[in-house]
Parts: C-alpha cells; sequence; structure tokens
C-alpha cells in the first residue's frame, strides 16, 4: 500500500485554493472596472449623475436585472420635460433614463383584436405614413435631441410577471408601460393616479392589459376609451439643468424652454398650448369659463353634434357672440378650422375620423384626438360625437375615460381659440411667467 504523499496533496490543494481566489477575485475586479467604466462614461453635468448620486442611498431606488428601478412610493422622480411632468421609472444599463407622463395626455380606444404596433395608440403616439399619425411626436420638443428609441415589450402576457420581455420593438420614440415594469415598480406605487389608462402588452386571446384607477391590473377588450401615460427614454448624459426631482421641483433637462406646453396670457386669462402648427398655437383655456369666479355651464346644442356657431341657444353660438365679444383680445383670434366628427367602434376607433371632420369657427372645445393637457378638468364637452350624426358628445371624466352625454346637458366649458405664434414676445411660458403679447 502506497504511503500518502502529504507534500503533493498540500500543493494541489493551494493551487486549487489560489486558483479559486484568482478567479474570484478577478471576476470582481472586472466587474468593478467594468462599472468604472460605465460611470466615467457618464458625464459630470448628467442628470443621470445627479440622479444616481442623490438617490445612491434611497429605499425606493433600486437595482433589478441590471437596471435601476424607483418602486413603491417614490416621490422624488419628478422630471419636467416639453412642459409635461414625468415619473423616471428606471436607468438603463446604457444610463438612458424611461420615464412615464404623470397624467394621461388624451384617451382613446386601443382598438379590438389587435397587437400594439398596430393599434391607434401607436399611430397616436409616433409619427409613420398613417395619416393623422405622431399627434404627440409632432408637438414634443426636439425629440431627437433629447430622445432615444423607446424599447416597447410585445410579449403575449397571460400572468403578469417581471421575467424579462422576450419579444420587442425599438423603432419609436414613444410606447406605453409594460406590465413587466409595472410588476417590477409594485401595486401601491407612483404609477398609481385615480386614472384609468392602457399598457401595451395584450393577452393570448388579444385582450388589452390595463390599470384601474384604484391600482387593478385587469383587461380590455380594446374598445374602453381610458387615458394613454406615454413612456420616453431620454438620451444617456442629457445635460441636469435644475431641480431636485421633487413634484415642486421637479429635474429639467431643457436650456431652451418648449413652445408646446407653454402657459400663455391674453387680457386676464391663462391659456395654455395644446398644438402648433406652422405659424400658429392652438389655446386651451387652462381653467373652466367663469364669469365673477363662478363655472359658466352650457348645453352644446338642441338636437344635433354640429359645432354651428350661427344657431342660437347653441355652445358655439355662445362661445363665439357672447364669449367672444367679452374678450378685449378678441381681435388676436383667427378663425380656423376646428374638429367636429364622430368616434367609434364602426371605424376600429379610429382618432382621424374624428379629427379629418372640420368646421370653420373662432372659438371651439377640445376633439378626441387632442392633447389634452390639464388633468384637473374634466366634465366637459369636447366637439366629437359617439356616432355619425349623433346627439350624444363624448365629455371628459376624472378617471379619464369618455363618456356619452346628451347635447342637452349643461356641462362646464373649456374653450379653445388659435393665434399668431409671432404675436408671444415675453415671458418664458411657466405658469408664473406665461407668454404674453407686447
Amino acid at each position: 500500500m502506497k504511503k500518502l504523499n502529504f507534500k503533493k496533496i498540500y500543493c494541489l490543494i493551494s493551487i486549487i485554493f489560489l486558483g479559486s481566489c484568482c478567479l474570484f477575485y478577478g471576476f470582481r475586479f472586472i466587474k468593478l472596472y467594468i462599472g468604472h467604466l460605465k460611470e466615467k462614461n457618464i458625464e459630470k453635468n448628467s442628470v443621470v449623475k445627479v440622479i444616481k448620486e442623490t438617490n445612491k442611498n434611497n429605499d425606493y431606488f433600486v437595482e433589478i436585472n441590471n437596471q435601476y428601478y424607483f418602486v413603491g412610493d417614490a416621490d422624488n422622480n419628478y422630471l419636467r420635460y416639453s412642459n409635461i411632468i414625468w415619473r423616471i421609472i428606471k436607468i438603463n444599463p446604457d444610463n438612458s433614463i424611461t420615464a412615464i407622463s404623470d397624467n394621461s395626455l388624451t384617451s382613446l380606444a386601443y382598438g379590438e383584436k389587435t397587437e400594439y404596433l398596430e393599434s391607434n395608440i401607436n399611430k397616436w403616439l409616433n409619427k409613420s405614413e398613417k395619416e393623422y399619425s405622431g399627434i404627440l411626436e409632432n408637438q414634443i420638443n426636439l425629440p431627437g435631441e433629447f430622445l432615444q428609441k423607446t424599447t416597447a415589450c410585445l410579449d403575449k402576457i397571460d400572468t403578469v410577471s417581471n421575467n424579462p420581455c422576450k419579444d420587442s420593438n425599438g423603432d419609436n420614440y414613444f410606447s406605453l408601460l409594460s406590465t413587466i415594469d409595472f410588476a417590477n415598480i409594485g401595486k401601491a406605487s407612483y404609477l398609481i393616479n385615480n386614472e384609468d389608462f392602457y399598457l401595451n402588452n395584450i393577452n393570448s386571446e388579444n385582450e388589452v392589459w390595463y390599470i384601474t384607477n384604484d391600482g387593478k391590473l385587469t383587461i380590455s377588450k380594446g374598445n374602453d376609451i381610458m387615458g394613454i401615460r406615454p413612456v420616453i427614454t431620454l438620451k444617456a448624459n442629457i445635460d441636469y439643468i435644475d431641480g431636485d426631482g421633487s413634484k415642486k421641483n421637479p429635474y429639467t433637462i431643457e436650456k431652451d424652454k418648449s413652445l408646446f406646453g407653454s402657459y400663455v396670457k391674453l387680457g386676464n386669462d391663462i391659456w395654455r398650448i395644446y398644438g402648433i402648427k406652422e405659424d400658429k398655437v392652438k389655446l386651451m383655456l387652462n381653467d373652466y369659463l367663469k364669469i365673477d369666479g363662478t363655472n359658466v355651464t352650457h348645453s352644446y346644442s338642441n338636437n344635433n353634434f354640429y359645432h354651428d356657431d350661427t344657431v342660437g341657444g347653441s355652445l358655439a353660438n355662445y362661445l363665439n357672440t357672447t364669449f367672444y365679444n367679452s374678450l378685449p383680445y378678441k381681435d388676436l383670434i383667427k378663425e380656423e378650422y376646428f374638429s367636429n366628427g364622430y368616434y367609434n367602434g364602426s371605424n376600429g376607433f379610429d382618432y382621424a375620423t374624428a379629427l379629418k371632420s372640420e368646421i370653420n369657427t373662432k372659438v371651439a372645445t377640445l376633439s378626441v384626438g387632442d392633447i389634452f393637457l390639464n388633468p384637473s378638468l374634466n366634465n366637459y364637452f369636447t366637439m366629437t360625437a359617439t356616432k355619425e350624426n349623433g346627439t350624444i358628445m363624448y365629455t371628459t371624466q376624472e378617471n379619464k375615460t369618455l363618456y356619452g352625454k346628451s347635447v342637452q346637458t349643461k356641462l362646464s366649458i373649456v374653450p379653445t381659440i388659435i393665434i399668431d405664434k409671432n404675436l408671444l414676445k415675453k415671458g418664458n411660458g411657466t405658469i408664473d411667467n406665461p407668454l404674453e403679447t407686447e
């Protein structure tokens, strides 16, 4: 029987031990070095650097699958871009920032038996060759400078989990929140804002996931009209200008203010720019129409959906006579075309149907397909009927669903007008320093 050679055994064990140490610490060195290189690639004055440094000890800022998420009740992830308030969802491995609008920017149906890329929501968000596409992209401030393409998860989801997405598309700037990101952030979180809003995933039955106003995750056939909260991805190393991420002082990234979304003061009234077309700006009143501090209510018409400002007793007539003549700045208002169509399942809930039917007038109201910028305003008439030649008009609700009401119902009023944008010479467009004419 051979004697054990303890010297050889000791050498073998030593070699294994040293080799294991080299592998372990070598791997850690490589990981830390790569992480160091990533951090070095973050520019000193970038907003992502500020966010990471400010939140490194924040319990609501956690690493999940190599991404840093704001989760739960995080309250310091507010960001202002293009005069819209966003909530930062996560920082991606490439240091780009994914964010979702704090409130819905419009209300639309997803469409029945439709995948996300073919949905009317994707068309509304992103420019393409389709008619009336890119309603949001056409208005947002310099998307090519501030945004990179956002990855939209296209997985069909039957059971919601935070498993990584398998099928995705990254061709567009705007998307909707995925069920995966929702699962990572948590049900009781900053995402819940008393609005019903769509996600971008469907299930195997081609039904659409959405979040209810009280935070429940459920499904729709796609024919429900509810809130649309766009998701964007900011480029890595976008400059940090100001802000601490709080609601009162959100992170800001633009040196030059966006015209879209700006506040405008005309006389004693505050309006907001909800659309820009060539040399004109579309303005919606930033409050309900009031007289001596009291909301004015008015029926839409006696028997039809047409915005006919020549018919006495109609909302159109009231806006273009009594209201218009009361304005000290009425000579600035242009007579232009406003949308006055219908919207329903007979045309696949294509908002283009509502927008392409137009009527010439000076004072109007918003239409389905427009961008709605003040989330505190609700229960007012749009100029869109529930069916062709109908007598039921869509009205906005607090949870951002649209609800049909008879044209004879009396509701509050949110007027819209159009003026020449070159008239706006003073101010920077904030609520405290609105744009004004000379």
